[in-house]
């Protein structure tokens, strides 16, 4: 199991979502604790950085195996995540 860490920018765009947004991308997170065995669509775009796409949403996290921790750095609508 993995330790899953969340920077504030993202829990502060979490917390403007509705409802049921919120709580499909808090779920699609919680898969993050069993990564790399996980179901969905996670994209490596960097050497650590990969990319979980969930709806019109994208969760930008770094894995570090090492220390089996994965960050979630950056989370927000697709047009916007990578400016």
């Amino acid at each position: 199991m993995n330790e899953v860490l969340i920077h504030r920018r993202v829990i502060k765009f979490l917390n403007t979502l509705s409802e049921d947004k919120k709580s499909k991308i808090v779920d699609a997170i919680k898969l993050l604790e069993k990564f790399p065995i996980v179901r969905a669509d996670v994209r490596k775009i960097g050497p650590k950085t990969f990319r979980l796409r969930k709806g019109d949403i994208r969760v930008i996290f770094d894995f570090d195996n090492r220390t089996n921790r994965v960050f979630v750095k950056l989370a927000d609508f697709r047009g916007k995540v990578y400016k």
